[in-house]
C-alpha cells in the first residue's frame, strides 16, 4: 500500500496512516486503502480489535485540499467520493464486529477529527489537538461530526465548536466526552496497546455484542448524513470554496467576510 501500513501482530490489526510529510492529509488513495484494511481486518478471524494511528508528529491534517482541488472538481466527481469513499470507510468502522481504536497525537483536524467520531475509543496524547473546520474552508463539518458529537458531548457545546471552528485540546475533549483519555505524548502507543491487550483478554462474542448493541445508537443518529453530504457536494461547485482552497493552498488568508454584501474586505483578508 501506498498512503498506510496495515499489519497483523498478537490479534491487534494495526493501521497507520502513513504520508507524515503531508501530516497524514487523506487523499483518494488514502481512503481507499483505509477501507481495504478496515476490510481485510473485519474478515480476518485471528484480529480481534484495530488500532488506527498516524506517523509522525500528527494523527491528520485532514482531507489533501490539493487533492480536492485536481479530483473534486464537479458534483458528479463530489458524490463518488463522499459516497463511494467517505462513506464506505465509516460503514467499516461502524459494521465491523471488533473495536476500532484511534491513537491520536498532534493536529486532527476536518476529515481526520471526524474518522474519530465512528471509533470505538479514541486515545489521545496531550499534543493532539482537535478541530472540525468546515466553516473555515467553506462548506460544513458533515462525515459524522454533526449526526455523532451532540451524542457524545452535547449539543450546546457541538454547536459552538462546528460553527466556530474551535480548536479543542487533548484535557479538554476528554473532560468533555469527545475522547476516552488523554495520556503523555511518550506513553500514547504503550496505552494503546494496553487498552488492545485488554479487549482481547474479553470475550469475543460479549466485545461482539456489545458493539453491535451500541452500534444502532450511532445509527440513528447518522440517518441525516446522507443529506449533509448532498449539501456539501452542492457546495464544492461553488468557486468561493475553490478559492478558499486555493488561499490555503498558497499560504494566504482567506476572508470570508469579504463576500458578505456590504463589505469592503479583499478576499486575502488584508486591509482596504
Amino acid at each position: 500500500m501506498e498512503d498506510i501500513v496495515y499489519e497483523v501482530t498478537g490479534g491487534v490489526g494495526r493501521i497507520t496512516l502513513n504520508r507524515p510529510d503531508k501530516l497524514n492529509a487523506l487523499r483518494v488513495t488514502t481512503f481507499e486503502e483505509l477501507e481495504r484494511a478496515l476490510r481485510d481486518a473485519g474478515g480476518d478471524p485471528e484480529v480481534g480489535v484495530v488500532l488506527i494511528a498516524g506517523a509522525g508528529r500528527a494523527f491528520c491534517a485532514g482531507g489533501d485540499l490539493g487533492m480536492a482541488q485536481a479530483t473534486l472538481t464537479d458534483e458528479r466527481a463530489a458524490r463518488k467520493h463522499y459516497f463511494g469513499r467517505m462513506m464506505a470507510l465509516s460503514q467499516q468502522v461502524l459494521m465491523m464486529d471488533k473495536p476500532v481504536i484511534c491513537a491520536v497525537q498532534g493536529a486532527c483536524v476536518g476529515g481526520g477529527a471526524e474518522l474519530t467520531t465512528f471509533a470505538d475509543l479514541v486515545i489521545a496524547g496531550r499534543s493532539a489537538f482537535f478541530k472540525f473546520n468546515g466553516t473555515e474552508i467553506g462548506g460544513c463539518s458533515w462525515w459524522g461530526a454533526p449526526q455523532l458529537l451532540p451524542l457524545q458531548i452535547g449539543l450546546r457545546r457541538t454547536e459552538e465548536i462546528l460553527l466556530l471552528s474551535s480548536r479543542v485540546g487533548a484535557e479538554e475533549a476528554a473532560e468533555i466526552g469527545m475522547i476516552n483519555r488523554v495520556v503523555a505524548d511518550d506513553d500514547l502507543w504503550n496505552e494503546a496497546e494496553r487498552v488492545c491487550e485488554q479487549i482481547l483478554d474479553l470475550s469475543e462474542d460479549g466485545v461482539r455484542l456489545t458493539k453491535a448493541a451500541l452500534r444502532s445508537i450511532k445509527e440513528s443518529m447518522l440517518t441525516s448524513m446522507t443529506a449533509s453530504a448532498e449539501m456539501n457536494v452542492s457546495a464544492l461547485a461553488k468557486p468561493d470554496l475553490h478559492a478558499a482552497f486555493d488561499a490555503f493552498l498558497e499560504g494566504r488568508p482567506m476572508s470570508w467576510r469579504a463576500l458578505r454584501p456590504g463589505q469592503s474586505v479583499p478576499l486575502d483578508g488584508a486591509a482596504t
